[in-house]
């Protein structure tokens, strides 16, 4: 799995520093006032230059276009936050961001380098990734992504929660600290709501290519191919809500072990690959669709192996 971090830290605090930087660097005039006074200058440097009218009327204009873009962002992002009050999750942006900058706002970042930030933020962003590419305002999704399963899904929301527990208890200090856990709170909550009733596309496609391949078996001339078949087992996989909540309560355990010190990430991660390949397969005992649904789901399981190696 790859996770374009350029994209994905979009409107981080890195990325507003970075951009910062740029203007401070190559801020070049843009309004009649500033062109003025580069005029200004130059002739005191014994250069001669002049500002057409139109040169002048256009400035105005830009200035006027971003002024009035401006205006129209900030009249989006307050619509969002009076219908969602409660609920930063709700808001605009990813949830990376709202967590980043949420953070920013209290100042943990304002000590760090640009190279700490930059480390911190793609933490962040992987522990985040499952999720941001499920829920959030804004979603994220690297070209070369696939959508997660419904059930890889639910693990990525019990292991990023967990993880950002982690982050907490690792990087935030203070009163900060008991600000950041409500945050979590409210993530797992809202993440909770977006996940009932979530499937992939590719599940609901196996789900009706299942029932065709059924309904024209009387009809077929040729047998199904290897693939069809298994697009066939896994469409029919029916997953039972007390398997969910068991399997949901064994991750947890994982979890709690890596974050008391009392597990390694290997085995973890092993652990809950099985419980994951498991549940995704309706408990089958069929090798070819256990095979299918763990090569499937490895993906959430890889990712959530990255950012646990970093935070135990």
């Amino acid at each position: 799995m790859r996770i374009d971090y350029e994209t994905e830290r979009a409107g981080g605090v890195y990325s507003e520093r970075m951009l910062r930087k740029s203007q401070s660097i190559w801020q070049m005039p843009s309004t009649p006032e500033s062109l003025k006074k580069e005029e200004t200058e130059a002739r005191l440097r014994g250069v001669d230059v002049t500002i057409s009218p139109e040169s002048m009327e256009y400035m105005e204009k830009v200035n006027e276009r971003k002024e009035a873009a401006q205006k129209e962002r900030e009249r989006l992002q307050k619509e969002w936050e009076m219908q969602n009050p409660q609920n930063p999750f709700g808001r605009m942006g990813t949830q990376f961001s709202i967590i980043s900058n949420a953070l920013a706002e209290h100042g943990f970042y304002d000590n760090m380098s640009d190279d700490e930030v930059l480390e911190i933020e793609n933490l962040l962003v992987d522990i985040t990734h499952g999720m941001n590419s499920v829920c959030g305002t804004v979603k994220v999704l690297s070209p070369d992504s696939e959508q997660l399963t419904s059930q890889a899904a639910k693990f990525e929301l019990e292991s990023s929660t967990a993880a950002l527990r982690q982050f907490s208890q690792k990087y935030v200090s203070g009163e900060m600290q008991d600000f950041f856990n409500n945050l979590v709170d409210q993530y797992y909550e809202h993440n909770s709501k977006v996940l009932e009733g979530y499937q992939s596309s590719r599940e609901t496609s196996n789900e009706l290519l299942a029932a065709i391949y059924e309904k024209t078996a009387s009809n077929r001339r040729a047998p199904l191919s290897e693939n069809e078949k298994m697009i066939q087992m896994a469409g029919k996989v029916k997953v039972d809500e007390e398997d969910e909540k068991e399997a949901i309560k064994e991750w947890r355990k994982c979890l709690k072990a890596l974050a008391d010190g009392k597990g390694e990430v290997g085995e973890m991660m092993g652990r809950m690959s099985d419980i994951l390949k498991i549940l995704a397969s309706g408990n089958s005992e069929n090798k070819q669709l256990l095979n299918y649904v763990e090569q499937w789901n490895s993906p959430a399981i890889e990712n959530a192996r990255k950012y646990w190696s970093v935070l135990v």
